[in-house]
């Protein structure tokens, strides 16, 4: 009797050591468990009809086989809840170590926040295992959460440490498009964090992200290792199947633009016209259609990699009018066609890399009416320091970043010579006149203070600080915004701008591109003609043939760091001057810094109560000088 007992509780013992996980995939369990916090759009019950794109990603990690799962999207596809569905069905059905990686710590804190924790309290099954992170011993924190037989880890691409300590079962890299090239000093955060899944058999790692630039895009080239998988769907009429894209859009719309320049959009229908038989159907009838994945690349099942690829056009949380409308909004504007271009097509987009001379820009010079056009609201200048000289640009702005190169020059010297910097002074303490005679002054200088003179260049903003003149320095970071960091020189106490020149440089490049003027154009001035009422400072604006080819000195170049590639600005030839460019880098971070209302400073001109109001004097008067431009706010202050 004591033996059958005995019998029987090592029968259980066995039999539960040997519990099979169950085999449900990540959208049945979605169905059946998953539940949306009240803050979300659509609270309630889960449910992955609502967009079925979703469904073949979220089970192809439950796939046999498969080891790695890629997803190239637009944004607004509902990526985040597809992650928080995988993770939550392992740490309910089959626990184990897993991992999720945001490009820095600060977005893994805020996805923990804002994703994971609403998750975990609206699903009662998760609300169960996880440990409450009030309690003092559940060890739990917002960037590790427990629960029985495993962990959830967030981190950042940018902390090693957490990249490359104890072992994980399941990865996943979100927005890896905005990864750093490498995780401090130990290399590539992708390839660091995979490391530590290799001792587990049924690993598995998710990469997602949108793509950001042609070339330089980590999801592009994950995406084409794998199945290529696109989300197609079939033509009502002659049952072919295609990806919807913008460029099979027909668009009826209205468009017009206000004296501000601002160009407004009114979309009144958009339907999509089948490439094979030239039909057309509105969004609801493509919407109704039949969908379903499309791969490209079968081959890639043989690798392990699934991917796939979906965009805006079947997301059933934006419409094909919003998209649309956002997209003729940005043509033309090379920023802002970028953004639509990632979140909306869910595509890279090609940016410009050089031009292959500077005759265009030398043609497309016009003639000013006066020292300044028409159009001007605020002025900036900027500096860059040489051994032997310094080169400096006053730039005009107006509505919508409109652009107007005012004029560009060398004061030859030393910069540890005080005369270099009191003829300097002279440009930067001048006042610029419009025709009808009003005038404005130079807002804020940036002065470069890299090379050998940085403590002459700090010497002098120091001196000059109430006028707005302000060092800076390029940052050596790649991707970094272009007004990047500001810091305190202690010894001065003056600030210190850092600045991301190769966004900067990319963004110049970009807005050469335009050939519209108005927002964010650059325009060009011809020299004056000298007819005895011209000031001797205009007759040569320095927007010449040399001019021109410093400013598509540098083009883009692919190189390989740490096993990552990547995109870098150097000079076509090594004997280019570069100085025109950096001066346009430097003048627009310099606008950027200001914050400028521009539509404020154009009621305020137009209004007859700018600051500077004054007639013109002839050549040899001299008038006391007003420094910085004022809005309606009056000058701005530059606020470290």
């Amino acid at each position: 009797m004591k033996s059958n007992k005995t019998v029987d509780l090592l029968y259980k013992i066995f039999n539960k050591s040997l519990n099979l996980v169950p085999k449900m995939s990540v959208s049945e369990w979605a169905d059946r468990f998953r539940m949306l916090p009240s803050s979300s759009a659509e609270p309630g019950r889960w449910r992955t009809s609502r967009a079925p794109y979703q469904k073949e990603i979220m089970d192809a990690f439950t796939e046999k086989g498969v080891r790695k799962v890629v997803v190239k999207s637009a944004s607004q596809i509902g990526k985040s809840d597809i992650m928080n569905n995988i993770i939550g069905r392992f740490a309910h059905l089959d626990p184990c170590p897993i991992m999720m990686i945001q490009p820095t710590i600060i977005d893994g804190e805020d996805y923990s926040k804002s994703r994971i924790a609403p998750m975990i309290s609206a699903t009662p099954v998760l609300k169960n295992i996880f440990k409450d992170a009030k309690v003092r011993d559940s060890g739990n924190t917002i960037m590790t959460k427990y629960f029985p037989g495993g962990r959830l880890v967030i981190t950042g691409a940018n902390s090693p440490s957490s990249l490359a300590s104890k072992p994980i079962s399941k990865l996943f890299c979100d927005e890896v498009d905005r990864f750093p090239e490498s995780a401090g000093t130990e290399g590539d955060p992708v390839d660091l964090a995979s490391k530590r899944t290799t001792t587990y058999w049924n690993r598995i790692i998710g990469l997602f992200s949108t793509p950001t630039i042609k070339g330089l895009s980590r999801i592009d080239d994950e995406y084409m290792t794998g199945t290529q998988a696109e989300w197609q769907h079939q033509c009502p009429n002659c049952k072919e199947w295609h990806l919807i894209t913008h460029r099979n859009m027909k668009v009826d719309y209205e468009e017009s633009e206000n004296k501000k320049k601002q160009k407004h959009i009114i979309v009144k229908s958009v339907v999509w016209v089948c490439p094979d038989c030239g039909f057309s159907f509105s969004e609801q009838k493509i919407k109704q259609a039949k969908q379903k994945y499309v791969i490209q690349n079968p081959q890639a099942l043989k690798s392990e990699v699934r991917s796939f690829f979906v965009n805006g056009f079947a997301s059933p949380w934006i419409s094909w009018n919003e998209i649309m409308e956002e997209w003729l909004k940005a043509k033309g504007d090379p920023e802002r066609e970028k953004v639509v271009y990632n979140t909306r097509f869910g595509e890279s987009y090609e940016q410009v890399g050089a031009f292959e001379n500077g005759d265009m820009f030398l043609k497309r010079r016009e003639k000013y009416e006066d020292e300044l056009p028409d159009g001007v609201l605020a002025l900036t200048a900027a500096v860059d320091t040489q051994d032997n000289r310094l080169e400096y640009e006053i730039t005009g702005w107006g509505i919508g970043e409109e652009q107007w190169s005012i004029k560009k020059g060398i004061i030859l010297g030393i910069p540890d010579t005080s005369r270099v910097w009191e003829l300097l002074d002279q440009v930067l303490d001048r006042t610029y006149y419009f025709k009808n005679g009003k005038a404005l002054t130079i807002l804020r200088t940036f002065i470069d203070s890299g090379g050998h003179y940085t403590n002459e260049v700090y010497k002098y903003c120091y001196k000059s600080r109430k006028k707005q003149r302000i060092a800076i320095k390029g940052s050596s970071i790649p991707g970094v915004p272009l007004v990047y960091r500001i810091s305190k020189i202690e010894k001065y106490g003056i600030p210190l701008v850092q600045l991301g020149v190769d966004s900067g440089k990319q963004y110049i490049m970009d807005r050469l591109t335009i050939e519209e003027k108005g927002k964010k154009y650059i325009h060009f001035p011809l020299n004056e003609i000298d007819d005895g009422n011209i000031d001797s400072f205009f007759l040569d604006r320095g927007y010449d043939e040399v001019y021109f080819k410093g400013l598509i000195s540098e083009h883009l170049v692919q190189k390989t760091r740490n096993g990552a590639t990547v995109f870098v600005w150097e000079k076509i030839s090594k004997d280019a001057r570069n100085e025109p460019l950096d001066l346009k880098v430097y003048n627009l971070a310099c606008m950027q810094s200001l914050n400028l209302n521009f539509e404020a400073l154009y009621e305020a001109f137009n209004s007859n109560s700018l600051t500077k109001m004054v007639g013109k004097p002839n050549k040899k008067e001299k008038k006391k000088v007003n420094y910085g431009a004022v809005n309606s706010g009056g000058v701005m202050d530059f606020v470290e």
